[in-house]
């Protein structure tokens, strides 16, 4: 399944509301958990299981659409284009956290949760900043859209 069907198969959810709602999220079902009977947790664990596998493909998908980002800075760095250095550098730094991100998700870090508010924050910069260019540049709009 390509980037683009799994996109599609997660239906109305967006990639930024997984990466800003996952804090919550995962508090929430350890919280709920903590107090049950074996069974409970066990039935939380699943849950957050599936939060955690939603939250690693999301973060994977903002890694592979910076990529391309990334490749198409680069491109126009080639042509003597400088204006999208900054660009450049907030995707990058999204790449990097949310690379991070999908690895502890994928570990069920204990850090998890902060580490999702924090690389919420990252690509909020990013999309910020991608939605500059998004005019004239389809990367910029793919990305600031992821």
């Amino acid at each position: 399944m390509t980037d683009h069907d799994r996109s599609k198969a997660h239906g109305s959810w967006a990639r930024r509301d997984v990466l800003s709602g996952a804090t919550a999220a995962l508090a929430g079902l350890a919280f709920a958990t903590a107090g049950h009977a074996a069974h409970h947790e066990q039935s939380g664990h699943h849950a957050m299981q599936a939060v955690d596998n939603k939250l690693r493909d999301s973060a994977l998908e903002c890694v592979t659409t910076g990529d391309d980002c990334i490749a198409h800075c680069l491109s126009e760095f080639q042509s003597g284009d400088t204006t999208l250095a900054d660009c450049a550098v907030r995707v990058q730094d999204l790449v990097i956290a949310c690379r991070a991100l999908a690895q502890l998700a994928a570990h069920r870090s204990s850090h998890l949760a902060a580490f999702a508010k924090a690389t919420s924050a990252v690509c909020k910069r990013c999309e910020e900043e991608c939605r500059k260019h998004a005019k004239h540049h389809e990367v910029c709009r793919a990305c600031a859209k992821a």
